[in-house]
């Protein structure tokens, strides 16, 4: 790959999980992290903006750029992110897509989609965000490659965006190592309905999703809290509250009647203890 002078790109937040679909059902978010990136003498990152890496990880976007062309290309990265870091709102996989990506075009290569996918889900160790991040929209991950489904418009989102951190692995660590055959149908059922209700636009299927057991009810021995902003949601007028992702956010699902209700109510449990954001569906993933 022979140096250009400037690659330059971008890839969305996105709520995974969404209840029931774990590992397999995340959609895309219109909060983005941008990166530009220049050929140089010597690896070197700059962030801007106020959500940005803190130095006490890995950096993101320097591991996925080094892993897309290698250590031995250096590069000049430059990061403007607007996604809140380790909030469950694929900030890691939105970090990888648009490092690598803006890496690639650095040194002339313009990978495909599926190419980038398979890079970002191998850093992340789990395909849902990295799908949202890459192809954008709602996306199943169903085999090799994700799917894009069809997102009805009937439904807006609203993310509580608690001021704390809860990183992806202590929340990994909470779940058990088997399930009851109960649950896994009963999981099953919430599936299905969480899909339909997503594809249609059926509130009362939407609300047949909710209450997963597979992470979200383990997960709320270490953060009740975000199980409670969960239940104002749904009580405040949501057809459906989850975990987002690993957490502590949470992503409610709310007709457009019903969105200043939802907003209001959990603003006033935050009580300035977070944010609460109206974002849309990021129709397009990483470009």
């Amino acid at each position: 790959m022979a140096p250009t002078e400037t690659g330059s790109a971008s890839a969305p937040a996105s709520s995974a999980n969404l209840g029931p679909g774990f590992d397999c059902l995340a959609v895309a978010l219109e909060l983005r992290c941008r990166v530009e990136a220049v050929p140089a003498a010597s690896w070197r990152v700059e962030h801007d903006g106020d959500q940005r890496h803190d130095g006490a990880t890995d950096d993101a976007v320097l591991a996925a750029a080094q892993r897309a062309v290698g250590e031995d290309r250096p590069l000049l990265l430059r990061v403007e992110n607007q996604i809140p870091i380790g909030r469950g709102l694929g900030s890691s996989a939105a970090a990888h897509a648009a490092g690598a990506l803006a890496a690639w075009r650095a040194y002339g290569h313009e990978p495909s989609r599926l190419r980038l996918f398979e890079l970002v889900a191998g850093m992340e160790g789990h395909p849902d965000n990295a799908a949202a991040a890459v192809y954008g929209g709602l996306v199943l991950v169903a085999g090799s490659e994700p799917h894009r489904l069809p997102w009805n418009p009937v439904w807006r989102l609203v993310l509580a965006v608690p001021d704390s951190r809860l990183p992806t692995n202590h929340a990994r660590a909470a779940l058990p190592t088997s399930y009851p055959t109960e649950v896994v149908v009963r999981s099953l059922a919430r599936t299905a309905a969480l899909v339909a209700g997503l594809l249609t636009g059926d509130a009362e299927l939407l609300a047949a999703a909710s209450g997963d057991e597979l992470h979200e009810e383990p997960r709320r021995r270490i953060r009740p809290d975000v199980t409670e902003l969960v239940q104002v949601a749904r009580t405040s007028g949501a057809a459906h509250a989850a975990w987002s992702g690993a957490g502590p956010s949470v992503v409610a699902m709310v007709a457009a009647d019903r969105i200043d209700k939802v907003v209001d109510a959990l603003r006033r449990h935050l009580d300035g203890r977070g944010i609460v954001l109206i974002p849309d569906v990021a129709t397009a993933g990483a470009e």
